[in-house]
């Protein structure tokens, strides 16, 4: 998993991770938590467009995926990932749902971003907006390590996750978060 590291808010490192114990906040961009979920509808709202999709309910994951079935692609294609950081964080506390799209609005003074993530001028306009909060990113593949295997998007957006951990104003949408199955469903 690709990994932005901060210290103090300044950008340190970009690194691949597979284990989170040296992190004090694990802010990640994969759901926690089942549906449906009012913290989803709220992030679509606010960042409009397909980069929010619904997670549905927990049985919705094992049937197959099929038109009409209640479940996206996307939440389909993310099953196994949601089911383990959702069981991770059931024990972690540590671990909270990052946005990217919600932080780079937050980043951009509540205003949405002017292009697509994968687009060139999205990348432009999302590392230009990092900059302006201290995270830069050099982009020399050797500076990058392992990460520069990461598609520049999700390397982004894992900087983004990355500012809204090392906030201590950082919010929840809904406030408080959602209270399901034991967990407190937010996306910070």
């Amino acid at each position: 998993m690709g990994a932005v590291v901060l210290v103090g808010g300044c950008f340190l490192e970009t690194r691949l991770i597979d284990e989170f114990s040296d992190i004090e906040t694990v802010a990640i961009d994969v759901p926690i938590g089942y549906g449906p979920r009012e913290a989803d509808v709220l992030a679509r709202e606010l960042v409009g467009g397909s980069s929010v999709f619904a997670i549905p309910a927990e049985e919705r994951f094992d049937a197959p995926l099929a038109e009409g079935g209640g479940i996206s692609a996307q939440a389909h294609a993310q099953g196994s990932r949601i089911r383990h950081v959702t069981a991770i964080a059931a024990h972690d506390e540590r671990f909270r749902e990052v946005h990217p799209e919600v932080s780079f609005m937050v980043i951009n003074e509540m205003r949405r971003l002017k292009y697509r993530k994968k687009s060139a001028g999205g990348a432009f306009e999302r590392l230009e907006l990092l900059r302006k909060h201290g995270i830069s990113i050099d982009l020399n593949p050797a500076s990058l390590s392992a990460a520069a295997t990461v598609p520049l998007d999700d390397l982004l957006g894992a900087a983004a996750c990355a500012w809204t951990a090392a906030r201590e104003d950082a919010v929840s949408l809904l406030d408080p978060p959602e209270a399901r199955d034991g967990l407190a469903v937010a996306i910070w």
